[in-house]
Order: C-alpha cells, then structure tokens, then sequence
C-alpha cells in the first residue's frame, strides 16, 4: 500500500486557505520564535496562560519568554497543534533542545530565516506547495505563489459612524446614503477582482450568528441611516445593526456572484486566541446557512473547516447542495483522527469533485509546512484503508487525491 503514500507525495498542492502575510511583512515584523506559535497560543491561553502574553511589543525579555514557552509547552505538548508546532521545528530547523537555551538559539536561527529572501520559496518547496490562496486583508502581496482573497466583515459589521467613513475611504466613494454605501462595495469589489483576488470570505460566525434573514432595502435604509447620523463615539446595539448587516451580507453574496468569485465562509470551531464571541461554537452550525443556499443557486460557497465540530449536517448539507463546496482547511491539525473519521465519510457521501482537501490555515510559513505534511500522511491512511477494503481501486484512490489536493482547486479558483 505503501505506493499510495509515495504516490500523494509526489502531488504539489494548491492550498485553498492561509493567512499567511508575504515575506515583506514578515521582515518588516521581524518574525521570531515566538510568533510562529498561532493555534499553539490558544492552547497555551486554555491552559492557563493570559491571553496576549506572547504578542508583539510585549515588555518580556527573551528569557522570560522562553521559561514561559517552557512552562506551557509542558501542558500541551500532547495536542495535536503542539505536534504540528514541533514538527515544523524540528524539520526546519533541526532538532533542537527544549531548554531555556535551546529556545534562545532557536530564536536566533528563526530570525535569520525571516531575513532570508529566499526562505518563504524554500519552505514551500519543501512542503510542495505551489499556489497558496492566502487572507492578509490586502490584495496587495507582491509575492507570485500567493493569491488573495478579502474578509468583507469590515463592509458588513456596521455599528459606529468610523466603520462606515472607514469604508468611505478605503473605496473613495463620498457615502450619503444606503445606496452610495452599495456604490462603495462595487468599487471594492472591482479593484480587488483587478487585483487578482480569488474569493471573497464572510467570518461572521466569530461574532455573530451564521443566520442570515432577508430584510428589505427600507428596513435597512432605515437602520443605516440612524447609524449615519451618530456622533464618532457613539455605536448602535448588534441587536439593531443585525437588520443592517443581514441585507448587506446578501450584497455581498449578489456582488461576488457577479464577478463569478466563489465565497468562502468559516464554520464551526472558534480559536479562543482570536475568537470575539466568547466562543459561542453555537454560532457556527452550517445548517444557518441554508436560506443563503436556496436563495442563491448561482453562488458557489466554500464551507471552511468541515463544520468541525458539527461534520455530521455539514455533510449532508454538502451532499445535497450543488453550489456548495466542502473544504478541510484547518482540519489535521485539530486532530488527524477526527479528520481521517471525516474523510472516509466525505469519500463515500460527497462527489470528488466538490472536496477540497488541503488549507494549511496558518500564519506562519513553517507551520503550513508541517501542517501539509500531516494532511498528506492523514489522506494516504484513510485511501489505503480505503483500497484495503475494496472499496476503491488503487487508481480510483491516486485520482481521488490528486484532484482534492490540486485539480479541484485549479479549476475551481481558475488558478
């Protein structure tokens, strides 16, 4: 069986989603150790550490960082987001020693690679990665194996008369009224299609219910102009701007439809590191979306992170929706099992073409590497147990791969 494996090793992937800012940024940044952690700082916060401890501009010496890492890394070593961190260590740096001086030289090492031009293209040589579609908030990236796509939240999540001048500004449209406001996001969407964007994003489920309703223009003219005629500091209440937000999610849906760009939304599990919502993982089921899906045939939505922890409705929401996607950004490394568990279900429920198989979902390169490392071992395993049992061909399985890893992807981002 081991042809299989060998087989999956030999596809370049194109990832579907990262956030991963181009090596400008990162130099700029001056990435180091310390900021490669990601999904092992929400780790370390439900372990016990105060949240930000790491972040940048922090007071902490390095040693004091480093006996801290230290004291965290030994309560969570066993997660799989742990694994994925060590991995990514141990691959691209060597092996190292877990000690207070074996962090600091580490750093130093980590440091150099952010200088190194030519770090970003080695890395993702190594993880076999040729086209990465990535999530910065800008369409700006300067660097030829990503392609951007664009939260649209900022141009939804209206509660203060800043968010609203703030997207006046961003599109240089003089905003008056509702219909300037719709005129704005037009121009947006046309600049960042100009610029090479592939998707467009909705996150809201890290602040709001994934439950759309569909008010009319003049309850939301209604709401939008209330909120145009607040003083700067003043803000109206979710419960208000919800009106406000539903109608402008549709615009949204209706503009990238127009420009033929699918919608990529996230589902299910909330990190705490970054989560606004307190974590109300409630907000996140798939089924809340299913009045977008009748409403909108011609869309194509790309549900991000299989639904996790609610893979069973994702699935058959999956299965039974021509225009929406499955997708398992993030996956492998919340836990292979519970991605493999997923896997063999997608196989045997969901057309080959409608899965895309691989988002590394970091921001930081290293930890796309391991990351596409875990995800090519966690597929191998489920296609042999697959083939094992006679339920596909050894054909059938390397087919199955190569188009969940790169020709879905191709064809469907028209990469």
């Amino acid at each position: 069986m081991s042809s299989i494996q060998d087989y999956i090793r030999t596809i370049r992937i194109i990832d579907g989603h990262e956030h991963l800012s181009p090596p400008s940024i990162r130099q700029k940044e001056k990435a180091d150790f310390f900021s490669l952690f990601h999904y092992l700082d929400s780790d370390f916060v439900t372990a016990g550490m105060k949240r930000g401890t790491f972040h940048p501009g922090t007071s902490l010496t390095n040693e004091e960082k480093a006996r801290l890492f230290l004291t965290y890394w030994n309560r969570t070593k066993n997660t799989a987001y742990a694994k994925s961190f060590q991995l990514a260590i141990n691959e691209l740096y060597g092996e190292s020693t877990w000690t207070e001086q074996g962090i600091l030289e580490l750093n130093e090492k980590v440091l150099a690679a952010t200088a190194d031009d030519g770090w970003y293209d080695h890395v993702l040589d190594q993880a076999g990665i040729d086209v990465a579609i990535t999530l910065v908030q800008s369409t700006k990236l300067n660097f030829a194996r990503f392609k951007p796509v664009m939260f649209l939240d900022f141009y939804f999540k209206l509660r203060t008369l800043k968010d609203v001048e703030a997207v006046e500004q961003s599109s240089g449209v003089r905003i008056h009224s509702l219909r300037d406001y719709i005129d704005a996001l037009n121009v947006l969407m046309d600049r960042y299609k100009a610029d090479g964007m592939v998707a467009t994003k909705l996150g809201h489920a890290y602040w709001r219910t994934l439950r759309v309703e569909k008010p009319t223009y003049a309850d939301a003219e209604r709401i939008f102009n209330r909120l145009s005629r607040l003083y700067l500091e003043e803000s109206i209440t979710q419960q208000e701007s919800a009106i406000l937000q539903d109608f402008l999610i549709h615009e949204v849906i209706r503009a990238s439809i127009a420009r033929k760009l699918p919608i990529q939304i996230h589902t299910g599990h909330h990190e705490t590191s970054v989560s606004n919502n307190g974590n109300i993982i409630t907000n996140s089921q798939v089924t809340d979306l299913i009045p977008l899906f009748l409403d909108y045939p011609d869309a194509q939505f790309v549900l991000l992170h299989g639904g996790f922890p609610y893979m069973f409705p994702y699935l058959s929401v999956v299965k039974n929706f021509a225009n929406v996607y499955a997708d398992m950004t993030w996956m492998y490394i919340i836990s292979p099992t519970a991605s493999k568990q997923f896997l063999h279900q997608l196989i045997e429920m969901v057309p080959q073409t409608k899965i895309f198989g691989f988002g590394g979902d970091y921001n930081q390169i290293e930890g796309t590497f391991a990351h596409a490392k875990m995800a090519r071992q966690a597929i191998g395993e489920v296609l042999e147990e697959k083939v094992l049992a006679g339920y596909m061909t050894e054909d059938e399985a390397q087919e199955f791969a190569r188009r969940i890893l790169r020709d879905n992807l191709l064809e469907f981002y028209q990469l």
